[in-house]
């Protein structure tokens, strides 16, 4: 009798151990060098034998034309690097005024012609005439691009003239000067031409180292064409031809009306 109850005890005990190894939370339940995986005692050397753990469901697939998610996006390719304009390659847009006709304008000019006035008075004659030089200055503003309006003051010059008249002729020891004063405009094309035309107040005189004289204030006017090179951003230098002309009384009593002419080359420095 007591062997049987020593048995049993024994299966229940050997029964009970393996129940307690089949739920093993930790190694230290297991016995001997056996390891506690997914809650069953196993040798080290069958771990690598269990099934690998399911992974998670992936996401379901994006509907086509639905943005997907920035994990599953497609990488983007970078296309080529663009550089950015470099100044020369630009267009000028409407706030550059380089090497345009737009906003202030100056334009001073010096040059060398000739200069011939004449007039006639009881059927007598007179001419003065001989190499002038010639001054201009003007100063105004754009009315729009290639289009100007300024002020201007010129003059043409003779020194030393030669006269002839009533029978006589020579080179008469003085000054012979011819002065005009008024509005100018311009024209200038794309290719920097420009025609200047400038109705004017104008006047006469001679003077000399005894004496001196002026006509009346009379109406003359210059005209000029020619063309400017650009020699920086608002700097162009020209060359033109000016003609000048100018309708003056002499200032004695009943005097003559004298006719003046004026043909002259010029070169300017203009800022706009």
């Amino acid at each position: 009798m007591n062997d049987r109850m020593a048995l049993l005890v024994m299966v229940f005990v050997s029964a009970a151990a393996a129940r307690g190894e089949e739920g093993c939370t930790k190694d230290t339940d297991c016995k001997g060098e056996r390891i506690c995986v997914q809650r069953l005692c196993v040798a080290p050397a069958t771990q690598a034998a269990l099934p690998p753990p399911v992974p998670a469901a992936l996401p379901p697939p994006v509907p086509a034309g639905d943005a997907a998610p920035a994990a599953y996006r497609d990488p983007v390719t970078p296309g080529p690097v663009t550089e950015p304009p470099t100044l020369a390659a630009t267009p000028m847009g409407p706030s550059d005024t380089r090497h345009r006709h737009l906003g202030a304008f100056i334009r001073p000019d010096l040059g060398l012609g000739y200069l011939i006035t004449s007039a006639s008075q009881g059927g007598v004659d007179a001419n003065l005439r001989g190499l002038a030089g010639t001054f201009g200055f003007a100063a105004g503003g754009a009315l729009s691009e290639d289009s100007i309006l300024a002020f201007h003051v010129w003059d043409a010059v003779v020194s030393d003239p030669t006269y002839s008249g009533g029978g006589s002729s020579g080179t008469a020891s003085g000054t012979l000067a011819l002065y005009g004063l008024g509005p100018e405009y311009t024209m200038y094309s794309k290719e920097n031409y420009y025609f200047s035309i400038s109705p004017s107040l104008t006047r006469m005189s001679a003077s000399s180292s005894s004496s001196s004289s002026a006509t009346n204030w009379g109406l003359g006017l210059r005209a000029a064409v020619g063309r400017e090179w650009w020699a920086g951003d608002h700097w162009g230098l020209g060359v033109g031809g000016h003609l000048s002309m100018s309708l003056n009384q002499d200032g004695g009593s009943n005097g003559p009306i004298w006719t003046t002419w004026a043909f002259t080359v010029a070169f300017s420095a203009t800022y706009n």
